[in-house]
């Protein structure tokens, strides 16, 4: 997967539909929550599309994607409050960054749920990385129903949170983007650690 992505990371910022998707993404964020003395863990966090717009609010973000020439996008930003890491989020991962652990006041993760060989056992570990009473929030394309391939559906959504122990706040579908097959829903899980 990663290989795919540094396919895409010189031109990903010049990318209309990113762009869209990131900007609405942060404006259905920030009906949400105040990002002000936050500390936020942006997983998958591509060339920083999102990230960048969160920098200007919050204390500190570490943003991880296993994509190396996306992270160097991302980088070149020189965002002050963001430490940009190589990596995918694994158990080993954590293992050596023990400071990770229950530390984030907030989890965000834009349009790379849907991508996640085993959705539910990352999400385990995205959940471990929040404060008590900390926030995940996902965005990923809605699914209409559970028989299409990609995407989720928002029973789908909140049957992952419960399971992981994420108390479900919302999902709702807040914004959509034009494609070529038409309007493209987006899900929008917010999920708290209980």
């Amino acid at each position: 997967m990663t290989e795919s992505w540094d396919d895409y990371a010189a031109g990903w910022d010049g990318n209309e539909a990113a762009i869209a998707y990131a900007r609405k993404a942060f404006a259905s964020l920030s009906k949400i929550v105040e990002l002000e003395g936050l500390r936020v863990f942006d997983f998958g966090c591509g060339t920083g599309l999102l990230t960048a717009q969160m920098a200007e609010h919050a204390e500190r973000i570490v943003a991880f994607d296993p994509s190396p020439k996306m992270v160097a996008v991302l980088k070149g930003k020189n965002l002050h409050n963001v430490d940009a890491v190589v990596e995918e989020v694994t158990e080993r991962a954590l293992q050596r960054r023990p400071g990770f652990v229950s530390g984030f006041d907030l989890v965000v993760a834009s349009s790379v749920c849907a991508f996640l060989p085993d959705y539910r056992a990352t999400l385990e570990l995205l959940r471990r990385l929040l404060k008590s009473d900390g926030l995940f929030i996902q965005w990923d394309w809605l699914k209409s129903s559970e028989d299409q391939e990609f995407g989720f559906t928002e029973s789908q959504v909140a049957a992952a949170f419960q399971q992981v122990g994420l108390k479900a706040l919302s999902v709702s579908a807040p914004f959509s983007l034009e494609s070529d097959g038409g309007e493209m829903k987006v899900v929008m899980g917010v999920g708290q650690n209980a």
